[in-house]
């Protein structure tokens, strides 16, 4: 403030270091932190005040925020924060801005480490699950299914054909992580290609449903279990249908619906004319000027 010996003298003092990520900000950004920590500082003196007071700054950089743009949510809330004071920037060469420097740049102080999140990976190579197909053993209640699967009688063989020209063709889709065949066994994404054999898929199904292990899931669970290791087109309408066909599950299943009774037949008047309805059938087509008909039931 300036003193009855006009000089000017300082009211407060405010200094603060940058957190480790305010120090990977823009310069532009750091600039307008500056600003902003100090009107937040003075706030009790600088918001509503009866004049307009001026900001010494250096504002080479501020020019970035003269220009339309996207403003980022932190830029937006600075700019709303800043709309609530009278003030007008005056521009003062570094050159000159000495006393103020030199209070933040003591060289006994430690300078922290700025831009520390350069040429730094996200995602680290170890962090990613690399899809491997190796042949494994899968048995379930003492037979394996991988053997069950290599001995089907009905073979796919339009699949591996079309498969084996799509690759020697270049096809991106089918590239060796999607589609492999491994000791006549196809895989797809590393999973059991079942062939198109009813007997093996429903053996599979019924492997990963009826075990008292599993406890006779319903649709969801079983497909969630059956698709873990195998796959083949329509395993969701295949399970669907099996479970709706699985007795032990119609059993147990329960009904929140109320079941239908028995059919009683209707009683028999004792004499004509003591039950009558009537009812109307109207707007149909004019045949001979008439387009209703009376029903009367006895």
């Amino acid at each position: 403030m300036k003193c009855s010996d006009n000089k000017w003298r300082p009211v407060t003092f405010i200094l603060k270091s940058l957190s480790d990520t305010e120090r990977n900000y823009e310069i532009h950004d750091k600039e307008m932190l500056a600003v902003v920590r100090c009107l937040e500082a003075g706030r009790h003196f600088l918001e509503e005040a009866m004049t307009k007071f001026k900001i010494w700054t250096d504002h080479k950089n501020l020019e970035y925020f003269m220009k339309v743009q996207k403003l980022n949510r932190k830029q937006a809330r600075w700019a709303l924060y800043l709309s609530g004071f009278d003030f007008t920037l005056k521009h003062v060469p570094g050159s000159k801005m000495g006393k103020a420097d030199s209070l933040s740049r003591r060289p006994d102080w430690e300078i922290g480490v700025e831009k520390d999140n350069e040429d730094e990976t996200m995602i680290k190579p170890e962090w990613l699950e690399v899809r491997k197909t190796e042949v494994v053993e899968i048995i379930v209640d003492g037979i394996d299914l991988l053997e069950e699967v290599r001995k089907s009688k009905v073979k796919d063989d339009k699949v591996v054909k079309a498969v084996e020209e799509m690759k020697r063709a270049g096809v991106k889709m089918l590239r060796d992580e999607e589609w492999r065949e491994i000791d006549g066994i196809m895989y797809k994404e590393g999973k059991v290609y079942v062939p198109k054999d009813e007997k093996s898929r429903a053996e599979i199904i019924r492997l990963h449903h009826n075990m008292l292990i599993e406890g006779h899931g319903g649709q969801w669970k079983t497909v969630e279990l059956v698709i873990r290791n195998f796959w083949w087109p329509g395993v969701t309408k295949e399970v669907k249908r099996y479970v709706e066909g699985c007795d032990a599950c119609q059993r147990n299943k329960n009904h929140t619906e109320q079941l239908a009774g028995k059919l009683m037949p209707n009683s028999i008047p004792e004499k004509p004319w003591t039950h009558i309805s009537v009812d109307f059938i109207t707007k149909l087509p004019l045949a001979q000027g008439y387009n209703s008909i009376l029903v009367v039931v006895d």
